[in-house]
């Protein structure tokens, strides 16, 4: 043994035991960490993420890894318990990342912020100095993700407590049950806050039940918007009172002004828009988040008021039909328009948007935006677009204000990764609507590049992906090339190839989902109807479904579950025994109808296959759902219904569907909506229905999800 070897382990043997422990400690860390980093240079290698995202992993596992490292070791600041304690996290939060390689494609944009918030964080613990500011910035996903890294510290459990914060706030219906569960929860508070806002009527009816700790909590709370909703509690005006929580609290109005109001729906109206437009006008503060108990009356009664008369009055003259807004102002048809989305039919709209146009025949359409202080800008836009009269509202203005509506409109949509897609769909759905707009077409194409160009040279990764497709589906649309490679990929949303539906038998195999409610009843006898032709179709029936097969040379096989008694949910065992039996036959339904109400859609989800070519979602508001049916099926087409999905609409369509594929082989959607179309031309009740219905032609925004889910082959 040589002196040099001899005296450092007597020097080792004569160093107190629990400082040898701690180096052995840190070695083994290190060793740790040496190990991880090469297991994530395997996993990146095999990962399908952005390829921005993977350089910026690379040069944090390449540079920086290394270079915090050397820093925790060679701080003089921290002992070797704290060193090893550092290490620690870094190990961890790598081994965090490798382990969310594969991580859903939205959050994989949140990792540079995440990776920023780890170092930031871990600089602050090193200096014993506080983290809360580096809190409010980062997401739910972040705050869990950065809880598992630093375990080792007391701050895992705030942490923690921030991922669970904000993902329980973000869903203010679970808020409740929740705390009930987690009384003592350590934002408890903030979370009650943010429920009272949400929806200050569950609020109010959850404190009028039994005596718990909750109740007395919320009761006890020193917040006088809270204690506003308090002291409506069990007022029988308390709906009309409780928009106006912010106003009522700070002693702005009295309960006898408003109900005074009330008595009049003019002046009712116009009394929460007022409200509204004066609080849009004042500084933020405390008072903000109650803004939305304002917005919920004023949605409620745009609906009361106007938009479920309009919607019934569908058959009358536009005189009788629009009698009830006649005297309205812009602002007030504005947020009739802005609040009832999701209710309005295609001609509610369009007469609503013509009167509202009216009050700008002498002057620039664009100043309608000042009146209400750019509130609601986007949902306004966004639904222009969506109904094609985008166009025809740009060119009420100069050129000039145009464009700086279209860069408001388009710009900055990546700011947020949580909405970023669905603005970018949003903004793709305009693109349809442009064809006689040559100058609103062209000016919208640059302000697309210029904000890639922004993105590109900011390193704002998730915007440069947006704005990348967004290009090149505007190519694609305004182009109609032939030749574009991306029809390759994206197929021909023109039409449908009946071959592409069949299976290695020749066989097309539908499944069609109803619910055991009365619509869906009747929906399902009325679906039967479709079939009644024995010498064309051949039906069987067991307990739980119903089999109709088709007697042409295309084979045409339905599967139908029965509408039992929902009420005890046999309806869905129905369902789970009939995919039970076509999983055991290894028969993969091509075609997916959904048959019920918009709230029994996640039960259709979860029956979805990725061998789904066509979705025909015949339900309320079923465009709502592109994103989940395209994440299950990537190569589906979809069609939607806007607003209001009908036993009326479906049914033809489908047997027009059915027909087409039987006799031509294939689905031309351009022809099939006009046949359509025709068919429902003497009845405008239906005729309103049907244009609600949006076809795979028109399904830009898909064309959006589809490009962002295959970053890899598009980036």
């Amino acid at each position: 043994m040589g002196k040099i070897t001899f005296y450092f382990v007597l020097i080792l043997l004569l160093l107190p035991f629990s400082i040898v422990a701690q180096l052995n400690t840190l070695n083994a860390t290190k060793t740790l960490l040496k190990e991880e980093k090469n297991r994530f240079f395997r996993e990146l290698s095999k990962s399908q993420l952005d390829p921005n995202i993977t350089s910026n992993l690379k040069h944090f596992a390449v540079f920086e890894v290394d270079s915090i490292q050397e820093a925790i070791i060679s701080g003089n600041t921290t002992n070797d318990a704290e060193k090893e304690k550092a290490l620690r996290s870094l190990f961890s939060f790598l081994k965090v990342l490798s382990n969310n390689i594969y991580q859903p494609k939205l959050e994989m944009y949140a990792i540079p912020g995440t990776i920023e918030s780890y170092k930031n964080i871990l600089r602050s613990l090193l200096h014993h100095k506080p983290i809360t500011d580096e809190l409010s910035r980062i997401s739910s996903w972040s705050s869990q993700s950065l809880a598992k890294a630093f375990t080792q510290y007391s701050e895992s459990d705030l942490l923690e407590d921030v991922a669970v914060y904000k993902r329980v706030s973000a869903s203010p219906e679970h808020i409740l049950p929740f705390l009930e569960n987690k009384p003592a929860f350590r934002f408890a508070d903030s979370l009650l806050l943010t429920i009272a806002a949400h929806d200050p009527m569950k609020m109010s009816a959850y404190i009028l039940k039994k005596r718990t700790a909750l109740q007395n909590r919320i009761r006890n709370k020193r917040n006088i918007y809270l204690q506003q909703i308090v002291s409506l509690t069990g007022d029988r005006n308390a709906r009309e009172l409780m928009p106006f929580i912010v106003q009522l609290a700070e002693n702005r109005v009295t309960q006898e002004e408003i109900i005074k109001k009330r008595t009049e729906v003019k002046a009712y109206f116009q009394f929460l828009v007022n409200a509204l437009k004066e609080e849009l006008n004042a500084p933020a503060d405390a008072s903000f988040i109650f803004h939305k108990a304002l917005r919920n009356g004023i949605k409620e009664k745009s609906f009361a008021f106007y938009v479920n008369q309009i919607n019934e009055q569908h058959s009358s003259a536009d005189a009788i039909r629009f009698a009830s807004v006649k005297d309205l102002r812009p602002e007030d048809l504005y947020y009739i328009i802005t609040s009832s989305e999701d209710e309005m039919y295609t001609s509610s709209y369009l007469g609503l948007y013509k009167r509202l146009m009216e009050n700008f025949k002498n002057g620039s359409a664009d100043s309608l935006f000042t009146l209400v202080n750019y509130d609601n800008f986007r949902t306004f836009m966004r639904i222009a677009a969506n109904y094609n009269t985008l166009t025809d509202f740009l060119t009420r203005m100069p050129l000039t204000r145009a464009a700086d509506l279209i860069k408001l409109f388009i710009s900055g949509i990546e700011s947020d990764t949580d909405t970023g897609l669905e603005k970018a769909m949003d903004v793709a759905d305009s693109f349809t609507g442009l064809d006689s707009a040559v100058v609103i077409s062209e000016l919208i194409k640059n302000e697309i590049g210029s904000n890639l160009i922004r993105c590109v040279s900011g390193q704002l990764h998730f915007g440069s992906r947006l704005y990348n497709i967004l290009l090149q589906v505007f190519d694609l649309v305004k182009q109609k090339d032939p030749t574009n490679m991306l029809w390759d990929f994206l197929g021909n949303y023109q039409t449908l190839d009946g071959k592409t539906l069949q299976n290695k038998n020749g066989e097309i195999v539908e499944l069609v989902l109803f619910y055991g409610d009365e619509d869906g009843t009747s929906s399902f006898n009325n679906f039967l109807g479709l079939f009644k032709d024995t010498s064309k179709w051949q039906t069987s029936k067991n307990e739980y479904w119903v089999n109709i097969r088709s007697l042409s040379d295309q084979p045409i096989s339905i599967y139908a579950n029965l509408p039992l008694d929902y009420k005890q949910e046999l309806d869905l065992r129905a369902q789970d025994e009939l995919v039970s039996f076509l999983d055991q036959q290894s028969i993969e339904p091509s075609v997916v109808i959904h048959r019920g109400h918009s709230y029994h859609m996640d039960k259709t989800l979860k029956k979805l296959r990725p061998s789904v070519k066509l979705a025909i979602l015949g339900s309320c508001g079923g465009n709502k759902n592109i994103i989940s049916v395209a994440t299950i099926s990537p190569d589906a087409q979809i069609i939607v219904s806007k607003k209001t999905g009908s036993k009326l609409i479906n049914d033809p369509m489908i047997d027009v569907i059915n027909e087409n594929l039987q006799n031509r082989g294939e689905l031309n959607w351009t022809e099939i909506w006009q046949q359509l179309s025709d068919q429902f031309s003497k009845d405008e009740f239906r005729l309103n229905l049907f244009n609600e219905y949006i076809p795979p032609a028109r399904n830009v925004s898909l064309f959006v999800l589809k490009l962002f889910n295959y970053y890899k082959k598009f980036a």
